[in-house]
């Protein structure tokens, strides 16, 4: 294990590879609504961010603000 500074994108174990999880439009409108809670004004960054993982196929569901932090 190592440290790591702001900004970072940690914790994959929650991410699905090549294919995006099948969740009903009902529970995305839900996390949706979580994150943007939690995220607050940051949340179009991290959309921006997810957006990016998923162009690789990377698709996190595990997003909190402890795993994706900005530099202030």
């Amino acid at each position: 294990m190592s440290l790591v500074a702001r900004p970072f994108v940690l914790d994959f174990a929650g991410a699905y590879l090549d294919k995006a999880p099948e969740f009903s439009e009902e529970i995305w409108a839900d996390w949706n609504a979580q994150k943007q809670e939690q995220f607050g004004r940051r949340w179009p960054e991290v959309q921006t961010v997810l957006f990016a993982l998923r162009k690789l196929g990377i698709h996190m569901v595990d997003v909190s603000p402890s795993n994706i932090a900005f530099a202030d």
